[in-house]
Formats: structure tokens, sequence, C-alpha cells
């Protein structure tokens, strides 16, 4: 099972408050991998932008860093890219790879 990073970031996964942050996070994990597929899908590239965003300030600090690089990936192709629509591959690309980190989250294996 994946697990946060407990050097990453000032929350202490031994603290039930604490803990109860980290879960939070994984709890609203599903949500956010829906809203980057229905956006991607929906060619939204401006909400994409957004969640990638929230993701990469977001994720480090409940002790996800991963889930923070690979956010900040996307939200930078998208940033530097005048027409995403041009680089639809790219994207899907990035968008698989943040999906699938982030489920291994959320089904660990």
């Amino acid at each position: 099972m994946n697990a946060p990073d407990p050097n990453a970031f000032s929350l202490d996964i031994n603290d039930p408050e604490d803990a109860e942050l980290i879960q939070y996070f994984l709890t609203e994990l599903p949500d956010r991998v829906d809203t980057i597929l229905a956006a991607f899908t929906n060619d939204d590239f401006r909400e994409l932008e957004r969640i990638a965003h929230q993701l990469k300030g977001a994720a480090p600090g409940f002790g996800f860093p991963s889930i923070g690089t690979e956010a900040a990936k996307l939200e930078q192709q998208l940033k530097l890219t005048s027409d995403p629509s041009e680089s639809v591959e790219t994207l899907r690309s990035q968008v698989d790879q943040l999906v699938s980190l982030c489920n291994s989250y959320i089904n660990p294996s």
C-alpha cells in the first residue's frame, strides 16, 4: 500500500488529528480524479489547470509529494501551451500519469 511520506510534511501520521487530515485528503482524492478526467474529456483546460494547481499545492503538505510533482508537471504543460488542444497527446500522458498515481493511493494493491 502506498502511504504518505512522513518526511515530506509537518503532519505527524501518529497524531490522531493529523491522521484525520491525511485521511480527509485521501477521501477527497477520488473526486479530484473524477474532476481531472472530466475536464480532460471535455477539453476544459482551464478547469484541468485549476485542479492541477490545487493538487500541486495541497498534496505535499499532506505527505504526498509525488502527487504534487505530477500535478505541477501537468499545470506547467498547460501554462506553456498556447492551444492545449494541439498537444492533447502530451496532456493525455500527463493526465494518465497523475490519475494513475492518485489511484495507487485510492485503490492500493
